[in-house]
């Protein structure tokens, strides 16, 4: 389990990674109120996606990925929801940046992560 931990550990430090350079892109662009709220969206898929890789990466957490995988889901729609329920004015277009840069973000730093591994394993 200890790679696949660190593989997940890793895909989450380079999604997060993408994450600030999206904030910082905004923060020019738009201002610190967007920025804000591209953290904020990056963050409601970040968090519970942390959770998932410590969850399924665990010693019998492969048995229960779908469950977990189930969960996470549902805790960043509860996130999405408590957000513009308490924050209505907040930038949507700019969380919904932040959330969809870690969602291409993850995929592609898992796989990246993945190849590095195998890669590596090789030699």
């Amino acid at each position: 389990m200890a790679p696949v931990r660190q593989q997940l550990k890793s895909a989450l430090l380079y999604s997060a990674l993408c994450l600030v350079i999206c904030i910082v892109g905004f923060g020019f662009a738009e201002g610190f109120e967007a920025a804000k709220a591209a953290f904020i969206g990056g963050a409601i898929i970040l968090v519970p996606s942390g959770w998932l890789a410590h969850r399924v990466a665990s010693t019998q957490g492969a048995q229960y990925a779908t469950a977990v995988a189930l969960v996470k889901f549902s805790l960043c729609g509860l996130g999405f929801a408590l957000l513009f329920v308490l924050k209505p004015s907040i930038h949507a277009f700019a969380v919904f940046i932040g959330a969809a840069t870690v969602l291409l973000a993850l995929p592609i730093a898992t796989g990246m992560a993945q190849r590095l591994n195998s890669n590596e394993s090789r030699h």
